[in-house]
């Protein structure tokens, strides 16, 4: 499989026994002939056009092309056949003939043994239908560029020159905000038709822009892609400015909550010609490309964890009698409405996270989280006429700037060295900043998550060298990440910021001396007493049952040291549990020695 894969076969016909793994439930339907005529403005002269007569285009299934009508929307059929046919003036077309192409999943066959170490399984297209699964086949066929990935984007000089229309990174972190603001002005006025929610175009345009893999400071990040999330309250608009955007761009799959089941978007069994086969979900069916999961709240808590690998490794697997697995290097926006119906019932908006995601270890994964509510604009500035804004860029010209980003490999993404060291210093003070209670900034690895948001701005705004062979980062791009990472986390329907705030400043302040008026309660409990602080300290998360059946106590008493705990700033919540701030934990150890000694 690896010899017929190399570029050395590109586009050369080649032979494969495999075997047929799973391939999608319904085959595309895609042209096959095509009549193309010019149609000319009364002012131009179409004389030497070799459309100036009716011509028929055909595709055949040898024909590379065929590839550029797979996934695509009938709105952009026109630009299609106009890009793949060099067409410079304006024509019609019609369709006279369709063709059936089948997306097939292949696992090589020597022997009649299957040998593929990690079984990744790559996807093949074949022109016809009535391929059976799990049935061994000779191939024929092409080895080409898929269209839609980050491997087809070939840029030209003349590429290179319309693309340095967004370069724009001699400006101040200011003057690109500024910029910014304007560009999703124009998109808010011709594509979204969602006003004053730059934070929200802002996020899911980095999304579009982050790459597979990167090399920060010689350590390679192998999941350089982002996956983030969008919370908000219903009719604020996050689920159109993701879907106008992906529509705008022509690249990425919107997946509604009807296929929110794991099998949807990993992949399961289904039953084919009586045999169980498998078939991949929409994640890797998008691999190297984007998804955005509308409905996120309907994910279940277990499917979040079977998510994990995808999430960290962008590998999908399936285990069932085998184990198959396929790349799944695939940029996710999951979109969710808040569990408790609005971001107002929560005391800081980001604790919705928190029901939607249980696990710490999958909150952690998100590269950033936005949080909007519906108060965020006025009724009078939503329902109010506005002047027309004329577009800054043409649809097509936006396609190319990702699909630039998206083809660069991670020998081509470079880092100043101011880059780099800023990215350590904002980590260090980021992690000083924010609590670990809601993981979405730790020490450990926020580097990565600044450098992925860094990566995204320098994407943004087409930094580059040596004409765009290289992806540059540089300070500003950095600083831009981290003036971006504030404004989201510092937001009043967020309040991840203020949450932060308050635990760190508890917990700085929780002094020995802040614990007398608990001592004072705990002498109340003359044969208790040391019981009651053996079990704070050994168990480390603290509930009402915990305390009332290790001390032999009633649930109400429980309840009352619970609530002293907390008046004394003793413990603080996170999630449904409890637990100690560091300094009661050293106050804790010092008593139960100090009653060792007879003391206490």
């Amino acid at each position: 499989m690896k010899d017929v894969l190399s570029s050395k076969n590109y586009n050369k016909k080649v032979k494969l026994k495999c075997i047929v793994s799973g391939k999608s439930i319904a085959p595309y339907c895609v042209p096959r002939k095509i009549v193309i005529e010019c149609t000319p403005a009364e002012n131009m002269s179409c004389s030497k056009c070799k459309f100036n007569k009716n011509k028929i285009l055909e595709i055949l299934p040898t024909n590379e092309n065929i590839l550029q009508f797979i996934d695509i929307q009938t709105t952009t059929m026109f630009g299609t056949i106009q890009k793949m046919f060099s067409i410079l003036c304006w024509f019609t077309y019609e369709i006279k003939e369709m063709q059936n192409v089948e997306r097939l999943f292949i696992i090589p066959q020597t022997n009649n043994k299957i040998r593929n170490k990690l079984n990744i399984a790559p996807i093949s297209y074949y022109a016809g239908i009535g391929i059976d699964v799990n049935t061994s086949y000779l191939m024929e066929g092409y080895t080409t560029l898929y269209p839609k990935d980050q491997t087809s984007f070939e840029l030209t000089k003349e590429k290179h020159k319309e693309l340095m229309q967004f370069n724009k990174s001699d400006l101040s972190v200011e003057n690109i905000y500024d910029y910014l603001d304007k560009l999703y002005l124009s998109y808010a006025h011709n594509i979204t038709k969602i006003y004053d929610r730059f934070d929200l175009h802002l996020a899911v345009d980095l999304a579009f822009r982050s790459v597979l893999s990167f090399k920060f400071d010689n350590e390679i990040v192998h999941k350089g892609w982002m996956d983030i999330m969008i919370i908000g309250d219903t009719r604020c608009g996050k689920g159109y400015v993701a879907e106008k955007l992906a529509a705008h761009f022509n690249l990425g799959e919107v997946i509604s909550g009807d296929n929110i089941s794991f099998a949807g978007l990993v992949g399961g069994l289904q039953q084919y010609n009586k045999q169980w086969v498998i078939t991949w979900g929409k994640i890797p069916l998008n691999d190297c490309g984007l998804v955005i999961i509308d409905e996120a709240s309907e994910i279940k808590t277990e499917d979040w964890t079977r998510l994990s690998r995808i999430r960290s490794e962008g590998i999908a697997e399936i285990t069932k009698i085998n184990t198959q697995s396929t790349h799944a290097r695939t940029r996710v926006i999951f979109i969710s409405n808040p569990i408790l119906k609005t971001i107002a019932n929560y005391s800081y908006g980001i604790q919705a996270l928190v029901d939607i995601v249980k696990a710490p270890e999958d909150i952690a994964r998100f590269d950033y989280v936005l949080v909007v509510a519906h108060n965020e604009v006025e009724i009078k500035d939503i329902n109010r006429r506005r002047e027309l804004v004329k577009e800054i860029y043409t649809k097509k010209l936006e396609q190319d700037l990702i699909l630039w980003t998206w083809s660069k490999s991670q020998d081509e993404i470079m880092f100043s060295s101011e880059a780099t060291q800023l990215i350590y210093d904002i980590s260090i003070k980021l992690s000083k900043i924010y609590t670990f209670s809601i993981p979405l900034i730790q020490g450990e690895n926020i580097r990565i998550k600044l450098a992925k948001i860094a990566i995204a701005f320098a994407a943004r705004l087409y930094s580059h060298k040596q004409n765009g062979k290289y992806l540059f980062v540089d300070k500003i791009h950095v600083e831009c990440a981290y003036h971006f990472l504030n404004l989201i986390y510092k937001k009043n329907s967020c309040g991840y910021y203020a949450m932060s705030k308050l635990q760190n400043t508890q917990e700085l302040y929780s002094t020995e001396k802040d614990f007398s008026a608990f001592e004072k309660y705990l002498k109340a409990f003359t044969l208790h007493r040391v019981e009651i602080c053996k079990c704070l300290l050994v168990n480390n998360a603290l509930t009402v049952n915990d305390i009332s059946e290790h001390v032999n106590l009633d649930k109400e008493i429980a309840r009352e040291i619970i609530s002293k705990l907390l008046i004394n700033s003793c413990i603080i919540k996170r999630g449904n549990i409890y637990v100690k701030v560091p300094a009661f934990v050293n106050w804790l150890k010092h008593k139960i020695l100090e009653n060792e000694k007879g003391g206490f």
